[in-house]
This record gives structure tokens, C-alpha cells and sequence, in this order.
């Protein structure tokens, strides 16, 4: 059952693996259970096919490999387990156009993985490629579960200088990667950056830069927001690390534009920029980048004080209602002891003394003798 899933075993790796072992890993296992190559026995592959997403999903991921290697599969949450990356390519087109609809409504964010083909293509050198220089961008535009490659000659100037290669698109999601070529004529997927929705446009980037740059991960979703309103500040930065990158050496490499879109084709512009041609602009993504990394040290330990004073605070308004509850119980049942205290007056009178006597038991009526009046009754008229 789920309870003993073991993710290394599953992925083949051991409990040591690197990061580009756990990869490679999962890229071959990928491959061998993908639904579209086990059509004779689909839902035994889509079952393989989920698990092995899984498990690199939660070994991907540095917060919850670690859960996973303190507590084992009892240490992650549900959604640890259901935010997965899923192979578009293998989803029927009603699924889809859900996965399509829950992204923009933002109730989930759907990842996605490089379709095989596009990677059987690379691997087996039959890739088409297009040339990309410094400084020239190309715009086009890619059908989705497809992928543009575009070769890219880098000198010991470039690497020692510092660039980039960048894609930006109006409104369509895609991803970038990025192949070295290999001495048999293949290429093999080295990096590879998803596009992250901004203000203005969808931006994915692969930096070789003098400096780290970061990639910001996407905001917490509507229902993460509505379960949970303070995930506004204190979820936005949660997935802010260091951006993937790679020794380079002189030489040719192939950057590719995939159409990551659920239902229609991405339109981008991809361009390859030096770092130098920005110097300004460069140090001031450094000084941000920095910035947002303090920032993200600092709001997680202003969370901590921040569910302490909440918690202290819940506390005191449920102290306080309950306060007030006492207070307007006790009120309302001194009200009803006072009204009924003026209401029974006149009857526990009249019942104690339904006609006034002497201690002699004679009526005190008109007819009985008056009392000899006393000095203070003369004096008061009594």
C-alpha cells in the first residue's frame, strides 16, 4: 500500500542520490512507464506513472525530501503528495482543459514534465536546430507539447563575462531548456527553467551570470489565500532558491523553447544577452536578489512571532466572548430577580399580612382605641 511507498526504491536510486541521479532517474523512469509506450497495458503504466511522479516530486524537493527522510511517507501532508508535475501529453483533452481551468482560476498550480518526444528527439540527434546569436531575438511560435531548439555558440569571453538566454511571452506558458552536446551527436537535457506568470508577461530564464539569481516560484494559489489570508506574505517567498546552473565550457549548446500551453499553441520571443550590454541593470537584479533572499530569511522568522501573537490573540477575543457571555448572563438574570422582586411585592405582602392585627389579636380598625400619642408624634403630628 501507499503507507510503505519507498520513493528511492521506486525511482531506482539510493538514499544518497545526488540531485542529477535523482533526475536521471526519473527521466528514464519516465520514459519507460509513459501511458502513450504501455498502451496494451495503460492503467498498469499510469499507476507506475504516478508513483514515479511522485516520487520525484517529493525527492525534487528539498523541503520535503527532508520530511521524507526524517519521518518516511507518515512525515508529508496531502499536499506533499498531490502537487505533483504532471506529462500533459499523456492527459485526454477534458482533463485538460480541467488542469487548464484550475491553473487560471488559481485553486491549483498544475506543473508539467517535458513530453518524451520532444526528449527522444534531443536524445536520438534528430532535433532540428535553428541558429541563435548574442543579442538578436527571434520570436515565433510553438504548438504545445512541442519544442523549437536553437543552437547557440558560447566563447570563453561569454562564460567569463557572464549571459543569459531569455523567453518571454504576452500570455502563453512554456518552459526553456537546455542540451550539451554530446560527442555521439545527441544532445542531453542539462537544465531546464518553467515560466513564471508577472505582472506584465510570463518570463523564464537560464542565467550563467558572474552572480546567483534566483527563481521566485509561483504565488500561493486562491484557495491556499482563502484558507489561510496571511499565505499573501508569508507563502510568496517560500519557494525563492537559487537558480539552476552548470560549469560551461567553450562550445556550442542547444536552448529550447517548449509550449507548455494545456490547449493551444505559445507564442515567445527568445533572445541571448551578455551581461556586460546591462551593467546597471545587472547589479541592480543583484542587489534585489540579494534583498528578497534576507527577506525570505527575515519573514520566516517573523512568521513564528507572528502565529504566536495570532494564537495569543485568538485566545484573548475567545476570552474576551466568553467574558462577555458571563457578563450579560449574570446581567440579564439580575434583571429578572429585581422585576421579579417588584412584581411578587404587593403578593407576599398581602400574604404575610392579609389584615393588620394587634399583638392582642384584635383588629386595629376605626372603632378600636387610639394610642396615647408619644413626645416625637406630638412633635411631628402623629
Amino acid at each position: 500500500g501507499e503507507q510503505g511507498m519507498d520513493f528511492y526504491g521506486i525511482l531506482g536510486v539510493k538514499p544518497d542520490a545526488t540531485e542529477e541521479e535523482i533526475k536521471a532517474a526519473y527521466k528514464k523512469a519516465a520514459i519507460q512507464f509513459h501511458p502513450d509506450k504501455n498502451r496494451h497495458q495503460k492503467e498498469l503504466a499510469e499507476e507506475k506513472f504516478k508513483e514515479v511522479s511522485t516520487a520525484y516530486a517529493v525527492l525534487s524537493d528539498p523541503v520535503k525530501k527532508r520530511k521524507y527522510d526524517m519521518k518516511g511517507y507518515e512525515g508529508l501532508n496531502e499536499q506533499d503528495l498531490t502537487d505533483i508535475q504532471l506529462d500533459v501529453s499523456s492527459m485526454g483533452t477534458m482533463n485538460s482543459v480541467f488542469a487548464a481551468m484550475f491553473t487560471k482560476l488559481g485553486v491549483l498550480s498544475v506543473k508539467t514534465t517535458v513530453a518524451p518526444s520532444v526528449l527522444d528527439k534531443a536524445e536520438s540527434g534528430t532535433a532540428e536546430l535553428r541558429p541563435l546569436a548574442f543579442g538578436s531575438p527571434i520570436s515565433d511560435r510553438v504548438h504545445k507539447n512541442a519544442a523549437h531548439y536553437y543552437n547557440l555558440a558560447v566563447s570563453k569571453e561569454d562564460i567569463d563575462s557572464g549571459f543569459c538566454v531569455c523567453v518571454r511571452s504576452q500570455s502563453s506558458r512554456f518552459k526553456v531548456l537546455m542540451f550539451e552536446h554530446k560527442d555521439d551527436g545527441t544532445l542531453d537535457l542539462r537544465l531546464q527553467d518553467d515560466s513564471i506568470k508577472e505582472t506584465k508577461q510570463n518570463f523564464a530564464g537560464l542565467f550563467f551570470f558572474t552572480f546567483s539569481t534566483y527563481t521566485l516560484g509561483p504565488p500561493p494559489t486562491a484557495l491556499q489565500c482563502a484558507e489561510d489570508p496571511e499565505s499573501v506574505l508569508f507563502r510568496r517567498l517560500e519557494h525563492l532558491s537559487r537558480r539552476e546552473s552548470m560549469r560551461l565550457e567553450p562550445g556550442k549548446y542547444v536552448f529550447a523553447v517548449y509550449g507548455d500551453n494545456f490547449l493551444k499553441a505559445s507564442t515567445y520571443t527568445i533572445d541571448a544577452l551578455h551581461e556586460s550590454d546591462f551593467a546597471e541593470t545587472t547589479q541592480n537584479i543583484r542587489k534585489i536578489e540579494d534583498a528578497l533572499a534576507q527577506k525570505q530569511n527575515a519573514l520566516r522568522a517573523f512568521e513564528s512571532s507572528f502565529r504566536q501573537a495570532q494564537k495569543a490573540f485568538e485566545n484573548a477575543v475567545q476570552q474576551f466572548q466568553g467574558e462577555m457571555d458571563d457578563l450579560m448572563t449574570k446581567l440579564g438574570e439580575r434583571e429578572e430577580m429585581y422585576g421579579a422582586l417588584c412584581s411578587n411585592k404587593t403578593k407576599s405582602d398581602a400574604a404575610v399580612n392579609p389584615t393588620k392585627q394587634t399583638r392582642s389579636g384584635q383588629d386595629n380598625t376605626k372603632g378600636s382605641p387610639a394610642k396615647k400619642k408619644g413626645p416625637l408624634q406630638k412633635m411631628f403630628g402623629r
